[in-house]
């Protein structure tokens, strides 16, 4: 896919579809029962658009011990007893395949999920193949899909997810344009400003995060990401009085966050109203009928939001030039 629009648009599928690829992929190990461990920990590796799958995961599953890693190294504590699920679209992320070698040293059991690339040339207990010909961040419904049902196959949660998935993408494809269409409003009130997005709870941290990525790499702009309570113990004191009126707060609220932090965000737009007038604050408020759908209701409101801003700025969503270039140049620096 060439177009930012339909790689939005495609994101129920890629769900519907990934549950079918995770399932023939399952079927050819199935036998061989390399899943038969006891795994105490579960270590994810990946970045970016990859990466995110884990976070969104770590969030979903706060019963497991579930550790997300975004770096070249890994836990000095990770040991034979933990799952490692190695999660890059290319296949050739630096940082991921270093993350390969030293599990493999260590003697971890690994399951990688790619398109392509390095990974999945290297041994692993399982190898789940994804669709190419996507950007890493429009492809987050293959990446993040397969994760629940491992999970589950390996006998670390006791439902199996795949009814909640295929609800989730039906879900999501009656919400589209609705979603499509409120992205596009959204994008008005963003247009020259300077998004800040604070989330009153973990679970929607994540979600925020990811609209800061989408608006970086969509939109080309800045974007600032916090999370309450943590905020309120210190960035409340420096709300952005000097660019009041180039700033705009975008309050993600979770349906299901503790009640306290509910009433925090009332007493943050009281200060607001009071000191800080130049500031306009928008409420973003998930549909659906589970953390899961309000999670990726919220996602994908944000990616419409990113590419509508884009078409705005008259900037190209697809390409991100610095990446490349950075991606290149370390090539070149051993």
């Amino acid at each position: 896919m060439n177009d930012m629009r339909s790689i939005i648009y495609s994101l129920p599928n890629q769900i519907g579809e990934a549950i079918n690829i995770f399932n023939c992929a399952w079927s050819d190990v199935a036998q061989k029962n390399i899943f038969s461990g006891y795994y105490g920990r579960i270590l994810i590796c990946g970045m970016g658009g990859s990466g995110i799958s884990g976070d969104i995961v770590s969030n979903l599953y706060p019963q497991l011990d579930i550790i997300v890693n975004k770096d070249y190294q890994i836990p000095e504590y990770v040991d034979s007893n933990t799952l490692a699920i190695l999660v890059s679209y290319s296949g050739n992320t630096e940082e991921t395949l270093y993350n390969y070698r030293i599990l493999q040293k260590k003697g971890i059991p690994i399951v990688a999920i790619s398109s392509d690339g390095r990974l999945l040339k290297n041994k692993a207990l399982m190898k789940i193949k994804i669709p190419p010909g996507f950007p890493p961040r429009g492809a987050l419904g293959y990446l993040f899909t397969p994760i629940p049902l491992l999970l589950y196959r390996a006998g670390l949660i006791k439902k199996n997810p795949e009814a909640q998935l295929s609800k989730l993408s039906i879900f999501l494809r009656k919400q589209s344009k609705i979603l499509d269409k409120k992205g596009k409003e959204l994008a008005k009130a963003v247009f020259k400003k300077f998004p800040i997005i604070y989330a009153n709870s973990n679970a929607f941290g994540i979600v925020a995060k990811r609209w800061q990525c989408q608006l970086n790499e969509n939109s080309k702009i800045l974007c600032h990401v916090n999370i309450i309570p943590e905020m309120n113990h210190n960035e409340i004191v420096g709300l952005p009085a000097p660019i009041n009126s180039r700033a705009v707060l975008l309050f993600h609220n979770d349906p299901g966050a503790f009640y306290r932090n509910s009433l925090r965000v009332r007493v943050i737009k009281e200060i607001i109203d009071r000191e800080l007038k130049g500031i306009k604050y928008i409420d973003i408020n998930p549909a659906g009928k589970n953390t899961l759908e309000q999670v990726f209701w919220t996602i994908m409101l944000g990616d419409f939001l990113s590419y509508h801003l884009a078409l705005m700025r008259k900037v190209d969503p697809l390409p991100v030039k610095r990446i490349d270039y950075l991606k290149n140049r370390l090539k070149d620096l051993i």
